[in-house]
């Protein structure tokens, strides 16, 4: 009966650390059971069968486990190393943004406040105008007062009348 995890590894598909972390916790397990196993039954079996060892065989087997849980260790870090990698990315990359999102804000407050004070400004020259032709009489007005009570024939001054609205009327 074969696992998922085995079934991905024939298939050539590519485990996740964590998968990778499991089958190596796993085989450990089963490797000190079996070496359990075996040191139990040597004492009890010792005077029937008596296994021999090449001399710094058992250093050999505990260099090559460190050594591969080493290895384990360090593409473990290695991969947290990218992932920080990234993410300081990420973050200098939102960093930017948030910068540029913040110029661009400030500067249409400045447009604005600049917008309003121009229209200030020119809200000011209207009311100068206004207020000079409330202070001062309208000129042309005088000047057909002046025109109308020079004129002493009242049929005249009416025909005048007549002749200056029409003309105001076909202006607007």
């Amino acid at each position: 009966m074969t696992t998922e995890k085995e079934e991905k590894v024939t298939a050539g598909q590519p485990l996740t650390a964590q998968e990778i972390s499991q089958m190596i916790a796993q085989a450990n397990d089963a490797l000190m059971s079996k070496l359990s196993a075996m040191l139990s039954g040597a004492t009890s079996t010792a005077v029937t069968e008596e296994r021999t060892y090449d001399i710094g065989e058992g250093e050999a087997w505990k260099f090559n486990m460190k050594r591969m849980a080493d290895e384990y260790q360090h593409e473990s870090l290695e991969s947290i190393r990218r992932n920080r990698s990234y993410v300081d990315n990420v973050l200098s990359s939102a960093h930017e943004n948030d910068q540029f999102k913040q110029n661009v804000a400030n500067q249409a407050l400045q447009n604005s406040v600049e917008t309003a004070n121009m229209v200030s400004k020119q809200a000011v020259r209207h009311s100068d105008i206004a207020i000079d032709r409330q202070w001062n009489v309208d000129e042309q007005a005088g000047f057909v007062a002046k025109i109308l009570n020079s004129i002493q024939d009242p049929a005249t001054s009416a025909a005048m009348a007549v002749a200056i609205a029409n003309a105001m009327l076909k202006k607007e």
